[in-house]
């Protein structure tokens, strides 16, 4: 019988931390791209991503290894976008093959406005918390972890995020204070189409949600948990439950391969 290379209790002690810092720190960062913007993350980088390309327009195929997700998942992230008039798509002038997603004048002037307040939050959720050696340790760490062809493509930082962030939100704001009271108040404010774009940016929100559960859930089977670990870690009452969850997400993203093949 196969050994089950089962973690060590200090490998158990640092994945734990590891999957925390997997699943707060987004919630800390995207909390603000929601509020500010009605923007996901992988919207955030997409809109950063036309910026900074040549006449802010990239072929599909080429934005969707930009930011690091699947054609489908990029198609239906665009397709918003070009609902709240930040993207539009046009045929490949060269070849008359493929797509291309265009920036409008209205795309550039969100990333503009709302890329000093990401910048912040980013600050606020990471850098702010870590020494320069930290820093290193970190950058290391993560270089590590990464995939050859993953750290070739985040080679070139978008300039979005590089900038000054000037004035910073107060730290109960950055790291979720009082969210429903700026929830509340954020929807009070709301007018006209903004409904439909806050309704548009809830569902970016649970579908990115959902792909985060899938990834987590596999790598963690790929680590060794047992479906009752996860199940209890979903807060599910038996593995059943979890394995039947998995499941589902898989066939919502069928292009997604699980590291290991006994995930399933």
């Amino acid at each position: 019988m196969e050994q089950v290379p089962w973690l060590t209790a200090r490998e158990e002690r640092v994945w734990r931390l590891f999957a925390a810092v997997l699943v707060s720190l987004p919630d800390m960062v995207e909390g603000q791209l929601q509020r500010d913007a009605g923007l996901t993350q992988f919207g955030y980088g997409v809109l950063s991503a036309l910026s900074e390309a040549p006449g802010r327009a990239m072929r599909m195929t080429d934005l969707a290894s930009m930011a690091l997700g699947s054609q489908s998942r990029l198609s239906h992230h665009v397709a918003s976008l070009e609902r709240r008039g930040w993207v539009r798509r046009e045929r490949a002038a060269e070849d008359g093959r493929g797509s291309v997603a265009v920036l409008t004048d209205a795309g550039y002037a969100k990333v503009a406005a709302v890329a000093p307040g990401h910048a912040a939050a980013v600050r606020s959720a990471v850098f702010d918390a870590l020494s320069p050696g930290q820093l290193d340790e970190l950058e290391g760490i993560c270089t590590a972890l990464l995939q050859p062809e993953i750290r070739k493509k985040l080679g070139d930082v978008p300039a979005a995020i590089r900038q000054d962030p000037g004035s910073r939100q107060n730290d109960d704001t950055a790291r979720g204070g009082h969210r429903e009271d700026d929830v509340r108040a954020s929807v009070d404010a709301l007018t006209g189409e903004d409904f439909t774009a806050g309704l548009a940016g809830i569902s970016d929100a649970r579908n990115d949600v959902d792909f985060t559960e899938l990834q987590l859930i596999d790598r963690a089977r790929a680590q060794g948990q047992t479906w009752e670990q996860i199940a209890s870690a979903l807060r599910m009452p038996d593995r059943r439950q979890a394995q039947t969850r998995f499941r589902r997400l898989c066939k919502r993203w069928p292009e997604y391969e699980p590291i290991s093949a006994s995930s399933r």
